[in-house]
């Protein structure tokens, strides 16, 4: 069964970003497979994440509602090197931002062409997270919707619901892709496309 996260290389393609920014790296799996989808249609690709790695504690993971485990710094940036390297000549350039994005993004904006949102679960964050990003693209992972016995997270605490029914108020183009995953606290896990309006238009 294909999961959400395999639509993702679609996306990429269709968009052609030269400039990823990913919140959530985690062991850097999703950004390997962005950067390789990038490099194809890009001879210079740029990828910024944004991760707390190993500097925080289980207590912030589970305050986090992150059910991924602990990743280390170390082992993404391996993946994506390796990626480097067999990009050439393409060049992949890739950087790190590391700790929590309400200190080390929320007021200190990135430019971007394509932004994957899969950090803290806590809707504040999500919604902080994608007012930094100045992306036309963004792709947010946890939509979430009941699972088969009706569970599901509260939305007004946790999951993108409701920052990406905020930004298709403010003239968003919205999409809810069609694969879900069931996760453990019982919902159905979606990704949502949100493409911004541009600037000067309704």
């Amino acid at each position: 069964m294909t999961t959400r996260y395999a639509q993702i290389e679609t996306l990429v393609h269709r968009f052609k970003p030269s400039h990823i920014v990913e919140v959530g790296v985690h062991r850097a799996l999703r950004a390997v497979v962005m950067c390789a989808a990038a490099l194809r249609h890009r001879r210079k690709v740029y990828y910024t994440g944004f991760d707390v790695f190993e500097t925080m504690d289980s207590a912030f993971h589970e305050a986090a509602l992150n059910g991924k485990g602990i990743a280390t710094q170390r082992d993404a940036d391996i993946r994506l090197s390796k990626l480097a390297a067999c990009a050439y000549p393409a060049k992949l350039l890739h950087v790190f931002i590391v700790g929590d994005t309400r200190v080390t993004l929320h007021g200190d904006p990135v430019e971007a062409d394509f932004a994957f949102i899969d950090g803290d679960h806590r809707v504040d964050v999500i919604r902080g997270d994608a007012a930094a990003i100045k992306a036309p693209v963004l792709v947010f992972d946890d939509y979430y919707r009941p699972g088969p016995d009706g569970r599901c997270p509260d939305l007004q605490r946790y999951g993108a619901n409701a920052v990406v029914h905020e930004l298709e108020a403010a003239g968003a183009r919205v999409e809810i892709l069609p694969a879900a995953d069931l996760c453990k606290h019982g919902g159905l896990a979606h990704l949502a496309l949100v493409e911004r309006a541009p600037k000067g238009t309704a």
